[in-house]
């Protein structure tokens, strides 16, 4: 009994490994192909695209892997391992398809796998070679991971060459055929190679959007105070706003992309793209109205209430229209075929901005940013040196007493430093911004113009909003009462009887002239209890200074009662300051 229940195990054993080995592929499933419709000989060998696959290389099984990654289980079939048999080189497409306008389509026609290499040439010259023509090599199907990065071949850093063996040389790795695969667009062009990178997942990308959506409530915060406050509602204001509207929606819409929330080469992407790079153009064209705003103030060219609200339908007219104009270049640019694909904006195809490109990126963003930040620099640089001018006129508008025009320059000169700081901090951060891309986003150039970015509505906010002139108006306009409204009130009152009385004394003449001194502090009693019963408790302040310019004017009558060789004191009198 012990015996024949021996050889039943051993039956089982050997029964379990052959049908795990006949369901088992010999090789890895990345590096197989599905062989069903090949032909099979009497010895069980198969012929398919010209390989012969003996029965060792090639399996029945009854599962599949969408994209090389998620199992699933599908009607038996055949798949065979090109690669114990011939040297294998990598298609991005499935097979029987090819490559038109950036998707795999179901072709007929014949592969054609054109590639620039020298293996070929006895003079070890460069040429043009069908890798289908030679019988050494054979061809998997698939991209072998999820994000790929195109080699520009008229980008000489993008250089590579095909090995022997079947990989790519690309700078100096060597690149396997599951870590690359071609394209081929176009049968009389060499196909195109893709590379395998892994994605940086640092918590630096991750904190990136995180840090520009907590920047928005502040931009919403400062945009909304502008917006309610009539005040503020001026050119000024109305600009500001717009700046901080369109700084708004682009950190917002530039969060959810970095956020990978929408699909590449989808129609959400492509607009969320644009929408990103015009609400940045935006922003930086109303940053340059204000900067030839205020070097326009300081020309000293004023103009009606009519004539400013013309200049800012000019102003939105510029910083609304030029970025539509930017935006229906790249349009015209991605949709038509003016200029080589190399050089198209390809907004949404590679990723849901502009293609990571050097020149892509520099002709479309880079480019324009730069020339209003010169342009910025020059209004500021005239500005100053206008204000260093007028300053040297300053002390002559004082000794004059022309408090109005210093008043008014002293308003200008202020906004003037608000600009600049503004300028300052968006010029310090989109200047990190252009170095840090130029330098392949490498080391703390990048760190210090993200934290620039992340923080600049909060700054924003503490320039525009945070101040005492701003927060008095708020709470002007929802009725919050100030803190120590009363006490001074009561020190305004108290200021003001104060003056009056030091300026009815100064109209006196000097301390020597003690004969009208003595005069004017011998009011008549009954006329001061009269003053005292006349104010009442609360009382404005042009009811003062008629109170107290009656009760002065009686004063003088008075005098003149008891002495008539002072008419020429009280005339002074009769011109006081409060009437």
């Amino acid at each position: 009994m012990k015996q024949k229940l021996k050889y039943f195990c051993t039956f089982l054993v050997i029964f379990g490994f052959r049908s795990i080995a006949a369901d088992s592929l010999p090789c890895d499933f990345m590096d197989s192909v599905n062989i069903t419709d090949g032909v099979r000989d009497s010895l069980g060998n198969i012929l398919h695209n010209g390989i012969q696959y003996k029965p060792k290389y090639y399996r029945t099984i009854d599962y599949d892997y969408q994209n090389f990654s998620n199992k699933k289980f599908v009607q038996e079939y055949i798949r065979g391992c090109p690669c114990a048999v011939r040297l294998c080189v990598r298609m991005c497409c499935p097979e029987g398809h090819v490559l038109v306008e950036r998707r795999c389509v179901l072709s007929e026609a014949p592969m054609v796998v054109q590639v620039n290499t020298t293996l070929f040439n006895p003079e070890r010259n460069s040429e043009v070679f069908d890798l289908t023509q030679n019988r050494m090599y054979g061809f998997l199907f698939g991209k072998p991971c999820e994000h790929m990065y195109e080699l520009d071949p008229r980008d000489p850093d993008d250089a590579w060459t095909l090995a022997r063996n079947g990989s790519i040389i690309y700078g100096t790795m060597l690149l396997t055929r599951n870590n690359y695969c071609f394209m081929q667009k176009n049968e009389s062009i060499p196909a195109v190679a893709y590379v395998c990178f892994e994605p940086q997942e640092d918590f630096k990308y991750a904190l990136y959007p995180i840090g520009m959506l907590l920047s928005v409530p502040f931009l919403l915060v400062t945009f909304f105070v502008y917006a309610c406050i009539p005040e503020l509602r001026n050119m000024h204001g109305r600009s500001l706003m717009c700046y901080v509207f369109g700084l708004a929606v682009g950190y917002t819409v530039l969060s959810l992309v970095q956020m990978r929330i929408f699909e590449k080469e989808t129609v959400a992407c492509k607009v969320t793209g644009y929408l990103v790079y015009f609400s940045f153009m935006v922003s930086f064209f109303w940053l340059n109205v204000m900067s030839f705003d205020i070097y326009w103030t300081f020309r000293g060219v004023r103009g009606a209430k009519g004539a400013e609200r013309k200049r800012f339908l000019l102003y939105s007219l510029y910083a609304w229209g030029c970025p539509i104009v930017l935006v229906a270049v790249n349009l015209m640019m991605d949709y038509t075929e003016l200029i080589p694909p190399q050089y198209r904006p390809q907004v949404g195809f590679e990723r849901c901005l502009l293609k990571e490109n050097k020149y892509v990126e520099f002709f479309y963003l880079y480019l324009p940013m730069l020339l209003l930040v010169f342009a910025n620099v020059i209004f500021f640089a005239v500005t100053a040196i206008r204000i260093a001018r007028i300053q040297r006129e300053t002390s002559v508008v004082v000794r004059r007493g022309e408090s109005k025009r210093h008043s008014k320059l002293d308003n200008d000169r202020d906004r003037f430093g608000l600009y600049m700081r503004l300028f300052i901090v968006m010029g310090v951060t989109w200047s990190l911004e252009v170095i840090s891309w130029a330098v392949d986003n490498i080391g703390w150039m990048f760190y210090v113009s993200d934290v620039c970015n992340c923080i600049q509505g909060f700054l924003i906010f503490m320039l525009f909003v945070w101040k005492q002139k701003v927060k008095r108006l708020i709470y002007k306009k929802f009725g919050i009462p100030l803190g120590g409204e009363r006490a001074e009130g009561s020190l305004s009152t108290c200021s003001t009887r104060t003056t009056a009385t030091v300026i009815t004394s100064s109209f006196h003449g000097p301390k020597s002239d003690k004969p009208l001194m003595d005069r004017m502090n011998s009011i008549d009693q009954s006329s001061a209890n009269t003053m005292a019963n006349t104010i009442p408790t609360l009382v404005r302040p042009d009811s003062i200074r008629t109170i107290i310019n009656n009760s002065i004017n009686n004063s003088i009558k008075h005098s003149n009662n008891s002495n008539n060789n002072n008419n020429g004191k009280n005339t002074n009198l009769q011109h006081h300051p409060f009437d």
